[in-house]
């Protein structure tokens, strides 16, 4: 059995929630055996998962696509055998290393999997990576599962402000910085519904406080047309850095992620 492997751990939207199911509903749509296992979910909050999937995707072909999600506790995880498992974030590593039974795993490197990682002593480990601040044995661009993105309807004006773990100091917003009102914080809008209908702009303050590994909130923003505003006075050579630079230089070049992705062709 393939599949992709998630440890649930916060009861949040993440981008590593987000990016769990976009690479399995590509492979899904061409491996109907392919399964999603969710380790440690409970009812509501995979409940509400399958909401915010439901309101911000195409599903036309793969709506039978949740007879395939398997949810188990930790302690079960050692009676499945996998043929090959992708894993997208290093909390999955972390909480699943030593008990997972797999004869090979794809890990999508971030900066923690250079702490979190599985024993390459024990496992058949391939690391695929974008950013140049961790290991990885194959250079790829992750992808958005751009082809199914619904097309937004009644977009509101105003600025969806992202500044990482900083929600105190809020002095960069001077009157000198023209955007539009209202302002949302991140840490206040309502991932149940439509985010991308919420604001035109989007702002996003480096205060040195968290390192980025790799924000995927750029390339929908880019995909949507979005402004996009990114401030970075540390200059932090963080995932914001590098995939802030990239969208300047090369857009959304190679990022929709499909059947002929690297990954997925290995899952289907």
């Amino acid at each position: 059995m393939n599949a992709i492997l998630f440890y649930e751990f916060n009861q949040l939207i993440t981008g590593s929630t987000i990016n769990m199911f976009e690479y399995f509903l590509a492979a899904y749509e061409h491996n109907r055996d392919i399964k999603l296992v969710i380790v440690n979910i409970s009812k509501p909050t995979l409940k509400k998962f399958i909401k915010i999937i439901e309101d911000r995707y195409i599903l036309d072909g793969i709506e039978d696509y949740q007879k395939n999600i398997i949810c188990i506790k930790r302690s079960k995880l050692v009676t499945i055998e996998f043929d090959k498992v992708l894993v997208l974030d290093y909390n999955t590593i972390n909480k699943t290393k030593g008990i997972l039974r797999a004869k090979s795993i794809i890990v999508i490197s971030e900066k923690y999997t250079d702490k979190y990682y599985y024993d390459s002593s024990k496992y058949n480990v391939l690391m695929y990576g974008e950013m140049p601040f961790h290991y990885k044995d194959i250079s790829y661009r992750m992808k958005c599962l751009f082809d199914r993105f619904k097309p937004l309807k009644n977009v509101k004006e105003g600025t969806y402000i992202n500044s990482p773990r900083n929600d105190e100091d809020l002095s960069f917003l001077s009157e000198n910085l023209n955007i539009p009102h209202p302002v949302i914080y991140k840490n206040k809008v309502s991932h149940t519904e439509n985010l991308f209908e919420q604001f035109t702009t989007y702002l996003y303050y480096h205060a040195n406080k968290w390192f980025d590994p790799h924000p995927r909130l750029f390339l929908e923003c880019k995909f949507y047309d979005k402004q996009i505003i990114y401030l970075n006075p540390h200059k932090v050579l963080d995932g914001s850095w590098f995939r802030y630079l990239d969208i300047c230089e090369r857009g959304l070049e190679n990022r929709t992620l499909n059947k002929y992705d690297e990954i997925v062709e290995q899952l289907i």
